[in-house]
């Protein structure tokens, strides 16, 4: 056994001293010198060091502690084969497929029990014997995979991360290939890591040994004395840092700042005005580095601040492969037959920038129209259900042929693209082994010529994703070679898919390093660096301290018995690893905290209140960030707009101010600008909405609510798109109901019958429920969704009476009104169709007067009821949960009351009395007048909630209505077409709410609402 001399020295304490004995002793035997390090990010940094220097050497001979024992293994093992992490996953994943464990057989499984396997072993823990009497059914189960893992492992000769350290113990017996060892700044290494040094001490003729330690029990306990040293030299340095959390009585330190920040954003964005000012002090990029307790959360938040900031910056740690849309683009290939070519999936891969698809925009409006949710069967089927159904409507009138026919071609266009996508994803499915599918996998891509990578763009998208494919590539080459140590059995094309994801799950895409730029690294990095300005963010609670003490599959208290870490081991681990983050600072320690996440607040990191007790820290940073371009953009945009700086050579003053004018004064207060829809008279608008032009109710309520939505539907012709709805929508919904009432109605009449009566009612059930079942079967939904709102249609012993027969009973109980049912679907400037639409229906639009002008109507009355002396009632029927009111109808909001009642006055001559609105719904079946001439109180007390509707004269209430109507007609020839005019939230059911400029604040800010013309 070699001399080991044991070296107590503070975290980055007497490492310039060592990497020069190293150098020394690597000079003299390059090969058998090693230097064993804590991170791969120190060992980097010391080779770079050396490197500067022009000192030659041996590429690995700087490394960790794994990197050392890959090292050994690879020079020395001849007939045992090494498994990344993700490889050791697979055959977890295998194993659980092939056994009967199903306590632990679930979600996410793999990778906990891959955690827990690594602990068992590096800590060599005899599971589960070590639970002693608080084993279980489910640590058996445990123990058994885990036994089986292992047998595996030796019975294929394969070594996985874990046992390497084992395996290069036992390699290292009777060798004296590494003759000098120097490691530096291990934290407490675990048992099987031990046993490696141990190892190494006894091959090696000079061992140094430099453990981190300071006189500070709260974060150092390792003493080294498991080491058995022969010599021991203390430190010389001391460092008030060093006895953070010891309690002990401590002076300023003058090093460290800290700040509070706003939130996260606004936390990355403070560092960053910090670093860009620390450059403009002369401090180079290269300089500086920031450091966060959970990085991978943080880069996100860094790679949208520091460009715009300016700021060259190099990430330590890759991302994960399955972060990379490139990669899941891949990955969604294998996906979309693997889960049953879901509409979702099949769409993402058709608009994929990656895949050769041009149709995709297209086959997702139709696929939604088709309703289409899954199964390859589904897609041809349901496109072509589509396209008869258009087929049908080409008898209807000649202007829609066109259009419908250019549909049609569309559908079948679509119903090619997928058939020859679909057959394409077809030679992936099946069973096959491993390798068989890789090979039809590939063999796909290469028919596709796929991934297809653009030839120009950012240059650093276009190297992310040049390092992403090719890390997906190294992938399949992995799981390639694992599959030939892997039993040859075929398995069916999801397990393939959930292997492949496993993989590429655990394996992340390389990183651009850059020495020149600031660091971006994980806190534990930091340690024994020396940074002359270190910034540590993101210090709230759950993220340092992380005080994780379970381990998978295992409760606090078997956590405990199995003696791996406790709580205060954890806590003493993140001491050590701030405490070391503070001690590699050598100018400026930078800390800060987000006071929230959202609307969430954080709790700031007891670490923060340690420091602030310990050395009052001053504050660092402020709310101004000069550097940012955004911001200097808005500062630019007021300099110009107040005429107090040139504007650029590209952009005239007038130009800017024009443009800052649009979002300082034209979007501020009262709709007045074409900014905010008021475009003026066009002759095409008064050509296409003039005189001859036919107007929907719905078109006219559309534009007296949002006059903008109705420049968006009428004039610019745009629409949502289609909701991906399984089962039926509301609209089908309603048209299912009115259906029924119609048919019912029509047949109940034709045969010579009233109102619907206690005498009557039986008769009338039978019928309605008849035709209920008759349109309901229509539809081919399978869902329990349908099937539970076809019960609540027609009823069900279980369920109850039905809608239909809650609406005739209704009907019954009203009869004394004395109201007889007379028309249903009644339309006017609508294709008539025999057996949809009320033998009463034209199909000439109806001409309304408004005094100098006519206002041509189409539309559908759903209901006409008759009194005696030539008087009639129009009821609309409502599947919804919304409601028209006697208010909205006054305002000029809700027309179709008023208008319909005007219409069959026009088209009849008889006088109307009532506009009532009959709901309809799960909840509801009521009829209720909205507005009733009050003359006839007798008849319509009936009605449940009419006593407030009455109204003197419907006449003069119409007229009101139709007053409104004039105005709007002014409004849509004129080119006013502004936002909302009232300060309420904008409806639910507006599909156009993600582009719509309406502000709510806005119209407060203003001190009043906006009339329809853009007046106040």
């Amino acid at each position: 056994m070699s001399p080991a001399v044991l070296y107590r020295r503070l975290p980055g304490e007497g490492l310039p001293g060592f990497i020069a004995e190293f150098r020394k002793a690597a000079a003299r035997d390059p090969f058998g010198t090693a230097f064993v390090v804590p991170t791969s990010h120190l060992a980097r940094e010391i080779v770079r060091r050396i490197g500067e220097e022009g000192v030659p050497l041996v590429a690995d001979a700087i490394t960790t502690l794994p990197g050392l024992a890959r090292k050994v293994f690879i020079e020395h093992a001849t007939a045992e084969t090494l498994i990344p992490e993700a490889g050791s996953r697979l055959i977890i994943d295998r194993l659980l497929a092939a056994g009967d464990y199903p306590l632990i057989a679930r979600t996410g499984a793999v990778d906990e029990l891959a955690t827990l396997f690594a602990v068992l072993i590096t800590r060599k823990i005899d599971y589960p014997a070590a639970l002693g009497d608080l084993a279980s059914a489910k640590s058996a189960e445990i123990g058994r995979l885990f036994a089986a893992y292992l047998r595996f492992l030796d019975e294929h000769r394969l070594v996985d991360e874990s046992t390497l350290l084992a395996r290069a113990t036992r390699l290292l017996a009777g060798s004296d290939e590494f003759r000098t060892v120097y490691v530096y700044g291990l934290f407490e290494p675990v048992p099987l890591e031990r046993d490696l040094l141990l190892a190494l001490r006894e091959s090696a003729v000079e061992f140094h040994y430099a453990i981190p330690y300071a006189a500070n029990p709260a974060a150092f306990a390792d003493e080294g004395l498991w080491l058995h040293p022969d010599a021991v030299v203390a430190g010389e340095r001391t460092s008030e840092v060093a006895g953070l959390f010891s309690r002990r009585e401590t002076g300023r330190v003058d090093l460290i700042r800290l700040a509070e920040r706003r939130d996260r954003l606004d936390e990355v964005r403070a560092i960053a005005q910090e670093i860009r000012d620390l450059a403009a002090a002369g401090v180079r990029p290269g300089e500086i580095a920031v450091a966060f307790p959970d990085l991978a959360s943080a880069v996100p938040y860094v790679e949208e601040v520091f460009p715009d900031f300016g700021v060259p910056y190099a990430v330590s740690a890759g991302r994960p492969l399955s972060a990379s849309p490139l990669v899941q683009t891949l990955l969604s290939v294998l996906a979309v037959p693997a889960r049953g070519y879901r509409r979702e999936d099949v769409i993402g891969l058709l608009t994929t920038p990656y895949l050769p698809f041009t149709r995709g925009s297209g086959i997702d409006i139709l696929s939604r129209e088709a309703r289409i949710t899954a199964g390859a069967d589904a897609w041809d089927d349901r496109l072509a259900a589509l396209a008869r159904a258009l087929e049908d409507d080409l008898a209807g009138p000649e202007p829609a042929k066109d259009r419908l026919a250019t549909k049609i071609a569309s559908i079948e266009a679509a119903r090619e693209e997928v058939r020859g996508l679909f057959a394409d994803l077809a030679v992936l499915e099946g069973k096959k082994t491993v390798r068989e599918h890789i090979a039809a996998y590939r063999s796909l891509l290469d028919r596709w010529q796929a991934p297809v990578m653009p030839a120009e763009g950012d240059t650093r998208v276009l190297e992310d994703e040049a390092r992403d494919l090719g890390g997906f590539a190294e992938a399949l080459n992995t799981l390639e070679r694992l599959a030939r140590l892997l039993p040859e059995q075929k398995m069916p094309l999801p397990e393939f898919f959930s292997l492949l994801g496993i993989l590429v799950a655990g394996t992340r895409a390389g990183r651009r390093r850059n020495a020149n730029a600031v660091q971006v690294i994980g806190v534990r990095e930091t340690a024994h660096l020396a940074v002359p300005h270190l910034f540590i963010g993101d210090l709230v609670e759950g993220t340092m301290p992380r005080l994780t003490t379970r381990l998978p599959f295992a409760t606090d208290l078997e956590t405990r018995r199995l003696q791996t870490r406790s709580k205060s081991d954890i806590l003493r681990e993140e001491r050590y690893h701030f405490i070391a983050a503070l001690l590699s600072a050598r100018t400026r320690v930078y800390l800060s905290y987000p006071a929230a996440d959202g609307s969430a607040p954080l709790v700031r990191s007891g670490f923060v209140d340690a420091v602030r007790e310990a050395f009052s820290p001053e504050t660092w940073g402020n709310g101004d960030f000069p550097a940012s371009r955004l911001a200097a953009a808005r500062r630019a945009g007021g300099l110009l707009a107040r005429g107090e700086a040139a504007s650029p050579p590209v952009l005239t003053a007038a130009e800017a101010v024009r443009r800052l004018n649009i979002e300082n004064y034209h979007r501020k207060g009262g709709y007045d600008s074409p900014y905010d829809g008021l475009i003026g008279g066009d002759p095409a608008l008064a050509e296409r909405f003039g005189e001859e032009a036919v107007f929907s109710v719905t078109a006219l309520e559309t534009y007296a609510d949002c006059p903008f939505r109705f420049y968006l539907e009428q004039v610019l012709g745009l629409a949502p798109l289609p909701p991906a709805d399984p089962d039926l929508t509301g609209e089908e919904r309603g048209s299912l109901v009115h259906r029924i009432a119609f048919r019912f109605y029509s047949g109940w009449r034709r045969d010579g019958n009233g109102a619907v009566t206690e005498a009557s009612y039986p008769d009338a059930l039978r019928r309605i429920l008849a035709t209920g079942r008759e349109e309901a079967d229509r539809f081919t939904f399978e869902s329990p969704a349908w099937v539970a709102g076809k019960e609540h249609l027609l009823g069900s012993a279980a369920a109850g009476p039905g809608l239909l027969e809650r609406f005739l009973r209704h009907e019954a109980e009203v009869a004394v009104s004395g109201l007889l049912p007379q028309a249903f679907e009644v339309s006017f400037g609508l294709p008539v169709t025999a057996g949809e639409a009320d033998a009463a229906s034209i199909p000439d639009a109806v001409a309304i007067p408004l005094g100098e002008e006519t206002l041509h109507l189409r539309g559908r009355i759903d209901r006409v009821d008759l009194l005696p002396g030539g008087r009639f009632v129009v009821t609309d029927y409502k599947t919804g949960n919304r409601r028209p009111t006697l208010g909205e109808v006054v305002a000029g909001k809700e027309l179709q009351l008023p208008l319909y009642i005007r219409a069959v006055e026009t088209l009849t001559g008889m006088q109307g009395v009532a506009g009532t609105c009959y709901t309809l719904r799960r909840g509801e079946v009521r009829n209720r007048p909205i507005f009733w001439n009050a003359g006839l109180k007798d008849c319509f007390t009936c009605f449940p909630g009419s006593r407030q509707s009455g109204v003197e004269d419907v006449r003069e209430l119409v007229e009101t209505s139709l007053a409104g109507v004039k105005q709007y007609l002014a409004g849509i020839r004129g080119g006013c077409f502004p936002p909302r005019s009232d300060a309420g939230p904008c409806p639910a059911y507006c599909g156009f709410r993600t582009v719509c400029r309406f502000d709510g604040l806005r119209l407060l800010a203003a001190g009043g609402e906006v009339d329809v013309d853009g007046t106040d």
